[in-house]
């Protein structure tokens, strides 16, 4: 499908008294093109050109795009330009009209367990999941970048030291926390502080 040049014709809502620029601009792009005013794979003029346009910093503009692109409703190419994306991260949750809701499978039968299962079970110990779909516990490893991964913790462990080794404060490695923090302040709106965010071990 060709890529469409559009010129914009975006109208700004009036600004949140105490909204930061960034977040106003990415609020009216990202409604526009859930409401198909700006279709996919539609072409958005330049940051400079949208900074001049609307008054505001490029800067400004350059930081809306790229929160919109980490959320997948950008695509950019270099010496290409930004587009609206082809398959936007809404339509994944949006269920097909006229298709039927599957009948739930039939529970299977209970299995008997001998004394000592029993004993394990009134423990409290979770029984172990069949794999399928949407699984907790279980992350996308076939996205997961697994030799960039390889080369960061070889480097990382090239500059070990002792005091790497001694562990690190309670609620996790307060570099993460921080980076944690920063991501949920920028693209969730939450504010929060490292101090309000442990990591752990597990999910």
């Amino acid at each position: 499908m060709a890529k469409r040049a559009t010129a914009l014709a975006l109208t700004l809502p009036p600004r949140p008294t105490g909204s930061p620029a960034y977040r106003w601009l990415y609020d009216a792009l990202r409604e526009a093109i859930l409401a198909g005013r700006l279709r996919p794979r539609t072409q958005l003029p330049s940051t400079r050109d949208l900074a001049l346009r609307y008054g505001l910093a490029r800067g400004t503009v350059v930081r809306a795009f790229e929160q919109l692109g980490a959320e997948g409703y950008l695509e950019g190419t270099v010496g290409a330009g930004t587009f609206v994306a082809g398959s936007l991260p809404d339509d994944l949750f949006a269920i097909p009209r006229g298709r039927r809701t599957p009948a739930p499978p039939a529970p299977a039968a209970p299995r008997r367990l001998a004394g000592y299962g029993r004993r394990v079970r009134e423990l409290g110990v979770l029984e172990p999941r069949a794999a399928r779909a949407f699984r907790t516990n279980l992350q996308a490893l076939d996205l997961f970048p697994t030799t960039l991964w390889a080369q960061l913790a070889g480097r990382r462990l090239r500059d070990a030291s002792i005091r790497d080794l001694l562990g690190c404060e309670p609620l996790g490695y307060r570099p993460l926390r921080e980076a944690v923090a920063d991501y949920l302040n920028l693209a969730r709106g939450v504010r929060c502080t490292a101090e309000q965010v442990a990591i752990t071990n597990g999910v």
